[in-house]
């Protein structure tokens, strides 16, 4: 349970965040009712979000700008060691 309700906060801050600071003020839930619904459907709001919302987008460009980054070091001539 305490895993649960960690993890729950963690999310349920990460989506107050996107909510909140970037979302129109027009647009903003009761906070009170946004805390209580996203701690209860927290799995579901992540597994939502991460087929098919923000936070895949976001894994996606992270992950190509990290292929990217290691295709650009693969065809440098000269390897160097940090130190």
């Amino acid at each position: 349970m305490a895993v649960y309700l960690t993890l729950a906060f963690l999310w349920t801050a990460y989506i107050g965040l996107e909510t909140y600071i970037f979302g129109r003020p027009q647009s903003r839930p009761y906070i009170v009712g946004f805390l209580l619904l996203n701690t209860l459907l927290a799995p579901v709001s992540f597994a939502l979000s991460a087929t098919g919302g923000v936070l895949r987008e976001r894994v996606e460009t992270a992950y190509r700008a990290a292929w990217a980054s290691k295709q650009r070091f693969a065809r440098t001539d000269r390897k160097k060691l940090i130190g």
